[in-house]
Formats: C-alpha cells, structure tokens, sequence
C-alpha cells in the first residue's frame, strides 16, 4: 500500500442536530453499539464484528470498543460529502442500500452514537482502491453544535493494491466514558433483540468472535406455535407478530413487546401498548415477550413522514399512522393476558380435581361452598404458583370451608332436630365432620409438637430468660405463650403477679401492701395443689439467693392456700453443695426440675401422636392407640368385661388425654364406613398408608 496523499476533511454540522442527538441520547451502551450495527447493515455487510472490552481487563483511559463490518466501504469523496453531514437523510439524497435491502438510516445522525461509548472515535473505511482514515473528537463537535459550521478533520487516504479485495469499515472508539465495563451476556440479549430475525439471518453478527446468542426462552405458551403471523390494521395496512409467555420472570429487555421497523427496533421494551395498569391478568406481563413488525411505519423518505425517535426507543404514537396499531395493540395485548389468566385458572382447578383426597373432600361441601371454594382455587392460577404449591393451597382453602362448615352443620342439625326424616338425612353426612373434627385437632398437636422442637432449640442454644435486646426469643414469653410446655397435666392460671394483688385475688386474710415481689407463674395441679414457680435460663448456675426466693414466694401464699408448692426449673448447674441440694429435693414443699426434664416429659406426652400425623403404622404407640380405640367402643357398645386374653396382657393404658375422642372420630372414618348407629369393632381391619394420608 502508498500513501497518495495528505488530505484535510471537513465536518458539516447543520442545525437539526442537536436536535437529532440530544444530550442523552446515546448513554445507553446497547442503543449505541445497535446504531452502528444498523450502519453496517446499510452498508450492505454480511459480517459485523464486535470487541468489547472484558469485565477483567477494563479501563476507562486505554480499553477500547471497535465495531468492524466488511460492507462496501466509503471512498474519500463518500466520506467528506454523505458520512461528515450530520443530519443528512440519506434516502431524500437517493442512497439506497447495496442489494435489495431496505434502509435503517435515516436522520444522518447514528454516524456520532460512538460519542455514548467514548469521547474519540477513529474511522477506516476502505473500497477496492483506497481506504480512507480520520479521527473525530466529541467535545470539538457539541461546542459549535448549534450552528452550521465547517470543522477541519486531518485525515489519510491509502492506496490499495490492485489485488486487493478487503472493503468495509471499522469505528474504533476510545476514552470511554462508562465507569463500569460492559455487561457482554446482556449485549447478546440487546442486539439479539434488536433486529429482526430477517436481519440476523442475513448479517452475521459476532461478539469477541463469538456469534450474536439469541435470547432462549421456554414458553409455557406461544401464539402462533412456531414463526409469525400476519395481522391486518384498520388503516389496511399489516404487520407480522408472535408473542409468548416464558416459564419464568424475564429480565426488563425481554419483558413486553419490541416493535422493529425495516428490521430494527423503533420501539424498545418492555412495551405492552399502555395497558399493563389496567389489563386482566397483568401479573403476567413479567412473563410477556413478543415482537412486532410494522415496516409500513417508514415508507417515506421525508422527515415529515419520519415516526422513530432519533435513538429509535419510541414511536409517535400521536401521528394518524400509529392509531391503529395502537389500537390492534392493545386489543391484542389485552387479550394475550385473559386467556394466560383463564389457563391458569383451569389448570389450578385441574390440579386440585387431579388430587383425590382434595376432590373428595370438595365432593362432600355443599354446592355454594364448593362453589366458592373452587372460585378461590381458580385465583390460585393467577399467581404463578407450581402444582405443589397449588395443591397446598388449596387444601388450605379447603379446610377453611370444612371448618365452617362443620359449626353450620350443628345448626344445621339443630333447626332439623323435631323432624325424625330430616334429621336422618343430615346424619348421613355425619362421617365426613368426624374426618374433619379429628383433622382439626391433629392440626393443634401437629403444631404442638414444633411447639416443642422449638423449646428444645431453646434450651440447647441457652435463650434468656426474660425478653432482650440481644435475641428474639426469651424463655418467659415461650411459657407464657404456651404454658403446657410446663407441664401438660398442669393448669397454668397467672404469670408475673405480685405477692399483695396476688393474696388481694385470693381474699386472704392479712394482705401485705407493699410485697411488690413477683413470681413467674403460678400453677394448678391435678390434685388441687396450687404451684408457684420460677425458672432461669439454662446457662444460669442457681445460688442460695435463688432458692430462698421461691422459697419466700411459697411461704407468703401458703396461708391462704392449703396446698401449696414451689418448683424451681433450670440447667443443672448450682452454685451450691449437693448436700444442700439433696436437702432441697427432699422437701415436699419444694421440688427442683432441669429444662432437659421438663422437655423430655413434654415430648414424650405428645410425641405418640406423631405417628398418627405422619402415617407410621409401624410405630408401636400407632398400634396402641388403634387399639384403644377398638377397645373403648367394645366398651360402649357392649359391655366392660375383659377377654382371657386381655386378663393375661395385664393393665391397660393409663395417658388417656383430652384428644382420644377426637382419635376415636378419626380412626372410625379411616377404617370403616361410618354409620351413626352400631359402631362395629374394628380392631383386626388394617389401616391403609392412602387412608392415613387424609388426616
């Protein structure tokens, strides 16, 4: 190659540009690198080839962008009379593309989007004779912005070598002016999203060498399934679209419609045609994506007839030619988001049908129940949940009504009662309540038992005592929230009273006025027996001062109680001998218990219900307690003598609690079918996993 000559260029800026280009027009890096792209696909390019700085070597001072196409190029006279005339339509000038493509250029103005990337930016441009170069410095050009005015440029034009067969042109842009480097995945997902498919199948587009990465969603729908579609507007005119929902919540740029006009965007995303406030199921725009091409939109060649903004973000949607897309648009958006909403609200319905112990139980609700039930399960299709999710809800749903239902059901049975026919037909539906009384009360012991775990975790991580600063969970509130953790066979009546208001409760006769000491909580037994206790936190070492006052506390209150004891619940650390410790355990007045004693004890009392909760008929207490309950309606029914058998098996069970009658209901629905007279015994019937999956 020869160097012909030196050669100074001059810049045109006519007084439209500032106009066109704006002060933030080009910030956005993706918008930037587009409009040189779109460049290099007027320039008739099959290839374009991207160098974007990586995340680890990037620096403002030296890092650069360069944006190569191997388009037909510019020769000298091109440059200084088409490229350096700023605000030039080309297609009023008669220049049209190479080939049979259709112009994205327009405004002569997507020449300066290098100036959102960097302050400097470098242009080769080369044909089959010569290749041409010249540098452009941003700050020269928005100082004399304003007026039109001629700017010296010092260039170079090169003489190629006959053989020579290498066109196009490369923008090199430097002094960037971002702080942070360039997100290159979103860049895919930019450009990708940004053209048209037409534009990407016929110029090549490649990042650091890599090819342009389509944007890849999975669509839970599509419409059409694959490809386009064509719809015609009211104004006659059409466009080409597709639209679908993702499985997920896509990102901002994927979100919405992006309208491409002559193969790139005019409108960017997300855009769903002003209606995402107002439309029906508008929860699914997060997972709206779709394009529409309206090349109709720029037909013209005259800047009265020009609808895309200048960094082609947005369309006038004032002008007579938008109105009916607009219109298509929101009709069509519209629609898209009822239809994802009526899907989903079928499918949450045929999940919870699909789930045979929530169909049964939505089977026996009475039609306006079942009918309100259902409408709240279609609601559940709305909010994105998976099918678990849906079936958990749901049978939460469920349960709501059964639980009401049950209480209209005693009216119910009450307004029948002197019709002998009536009342008949209402107790059939008894079984059905059984299953849900027996369901209501597994649900509190099902809780219970976290109740504990809780209390467990507790101990071991040595809670305060009372409420601080340094942790959310205390001891005393625990207790005071649930006092069975105490002791379940323990009524636990106050917490924190003090001595005189306590003895003033009481009525006793000599009432202290100013004993503002206070206990922790007070108790009553099975037998009668009134128990003051107090409690420290596990990693407390109990001293004398500790003892004497419970000890105190029981005196103060024994005389207006006959029986009356104090229980003193900690660690097992004392900071007192052990002879004075077994002094104390001696004592029937006092009695001294560990955490680990009274959670054991806790658990244990509600433990043996697990099995029932989680279905484990192998569980020795299941057995039991299936058992019992065979036993106490042989009882009932007949009378109370024992077998031989049941002499030799010695003492029955003794822990017979306040859930029993409930079990009782529960095992009755799940081994038999129910009749409200002549309750059989059903001891030898095996109970099914399926049928212990219903409690």
């Amino acid at each position: 190659m020869t160097t012909i000559e030196n050669r100074d260029f001059s810049i045109t800026v006519l007084g439209r540009t500032l106009e066109h280009l704006g002060t933030q027009m080009y910030k956005r890096r993706d918008v930037a690198i587009a409009e040189l792209v779109a460049n290099a696909w007027d320039a008739g390019a099959q290839n374009v080839h991207l160098s974007i700085p990586l995340k680890s070597d990037y620096n403002q001072a030296s890092s650069k962008v360069i944006v190569k196409d191997d388009g037909q190029g510019m020769s000298p006279d091109e440059v200084q009379d088409n490229y350096l005339v700023i605000g030039r339509n080309r297609r009023s000038a008669g220049q049209e593309p190479p080939g049979s493509r259709r112009p994205m250029g327009r405004k002569g103005v997507g020449k300066l989007a290098g100036f959102g990337l960097g302050t400097r930016m470098d242009v080769l441009t080369a044909t089959q004779n010569a290749a041409t170069s010249l540098a452009l410095n941003g700050a020269d050009l928005t100082e004399r912005g304003g007026k039109t005015k001629r700017l010296e440029l010092p260039g170079t034009v090169t003489l190629l070598d006959e053989d020579a067969s290498t066109t196009g042109t490369t923008i090199t842009l430097s002094t960037l002016k971002h702080k942070t480097p360039p997100d290159i995945a979103g860049l895919h997902q930019s450009l990708s999203r940004r053209f048209s498919r037409t534009v990407l199948g016929e110029m090549k587009i490649f990042i650091n060498e890599e090819p342009l990465q389509p944007f890849e969603v999975t669509f839970t729908k599509r419409d059409p399934a694959v490809g386009e579609d064509t719809a015609t507007l009211e104004c006659g005119n059409s466009v080409t679209w597709w639209a679908g929902f993702s499985d997920k919540v896509l990102s901002a740029e994927m979100q919405g419609f992006t309208i491409l006009v002559n193969g790139k965007t005019a409108q960017a995303p997300a855009f769903f045609f002003n209606v995402e406030a107002t439309a029906s199921g508008q929860h699914g725009t997060k997972y709206l994506t779709g394009v529409i091409e309206a090349d109709y939109l720029d037909n013209g060649t005259d800047d009265e007839s020009d609808l895309v903004s200048t960094d082609r973000q947005d369309l006038d949607w004032d002008s007579e030619a938008t109105e009916s897309l607009m219109k298509w648009g929101q009709a069509q958006t519209r629609k898209l988001l009822r239809e994802r909403l009526e899907d989903g609200e079928r499918q949450a319905v045929a999940t919870a049908e699909s789930d045979p112990d929530l169909a049964g139980r939505l089977a026996r609700l009475d039609p306006t129940s079942r009918k309100q039930a259902n409408k709240f399960i279609m609601t559940l299709g709305r909010t994105d949940a998976n099918p678990e999710r849906v079936r958990e809800l749901a049978g939460t749903i469920v349960r709501a009504f059964e639980y009401r239902q049950f209480h209209d059901y005693i009216e119910e049975l009450e307004k029948v009662s002197e019709d002998p026919a009536s009342l008949t037909e209402a107790i059939g539906y008894l079984s059905g309540w059984r299953v849900l009384e027996s369901r209501a009360v597994l649900e509190v012991i099902k809780g219970r038992l976290g109740i504990v775990d809780k209390f467990f975790d507790m101990i071991i991580k040595d809670s305060p005592e009372t409420a601080s600063s340094k942790s959310d969970d205390n001891m005393h509130d625990l207790l005071a929230r649930y006092p069975w953790l105490i002791n379940p066979d323990w009524q636990v009546l106050s917490e924190e009273k003090t001595i005189t208001n306590q003895l003033k409760e009481w009525n006793a006769e000599f009432v202290p006025e100013a004993d503002r000491s206070r206990y922790d909580f007070l108790a009553l037994e099975g037998n009668g027996e009134t128990i003051i206790i107090e409690i420290k936190r596990a990693g407390h070492a109990v001293n004398m001062e500790d003892l004497m006052q419970l000890e105190k506390y029981v005196y103060k209150l024994e005389g207006a109680r006959e029986k009356i004891r104090g229980v003193f619940i900690t660690a097992d650390r004392y900071a007192v001998s052990e002879r004075i410790i077994d002094r104390w355990n001696e004592r029937a007045d006092m009695e001294l218990l560990t955490w680990s004693t009274v959670q054991k004890r806790t658990s244990s009392h509600y433990q043996h219900y697990a099995a029932v909760l989680n279905s484990d008929i192998d569980e020795d207490s299941f057995d039991r307690k299936k058992k019992e309950v065979s036993q106490t309606r042989q009882v009932l029914s007949t009378s109370t003598r024992r077998t031989p058998e049941e002499r030799r098996s010695g003492v029955g069970p003794s822990d017979i609690e306040f859930l029993e009658p409930a079990l009782e209901s529960l095992y009755d629905s799940l081994n038999q079918e129910t009749s409200i007279v002549g309750i059989s015994d059903t001891s030898n019937e095996t109970i099914s996993d399926a049928s212990l999956g219903t409690s």
